[in-house]
């Protein structure tokens, strides 16, 4: 799943933002309990539980640095271009 899909899905609550060199998604996870992300390579991974159980998507980045983090069940994933 690309960061554009992730931001056309009606489940999720996504937006993409592009600031020249920089394109920053950020994802309501809704009320995730547990909850990760880990950059390796072009790919996120994200893992958190929801209440159909534990739940895992894979993000295909765009070439570039990327960080990711989840704070209060929100996921922002900043991506350099």
């Amino acid at each position: 799943m690309s960061l554009k899909h992730i931001t056309e899905r009606d489940d999720v609550f996504a937006r993409r933002y592009d600031y020249g060199d920089e394109e920053v998604l950020v994802a309501d996870l809704g009320d995730a309990g547990e909850a990760s992300v880990d950059v390796l390579g072009n790919e996120a991974i994200v893992v958190f539980e929801d209440e159909d159980g534990t739940r895992q998507i894979e993000l295909q980045l765009p070439d570039g640095g990327a960080e990711a983090f989840i704070t209060n069940g929100v996921l922002t994933i900043e991506v350099g271009l």
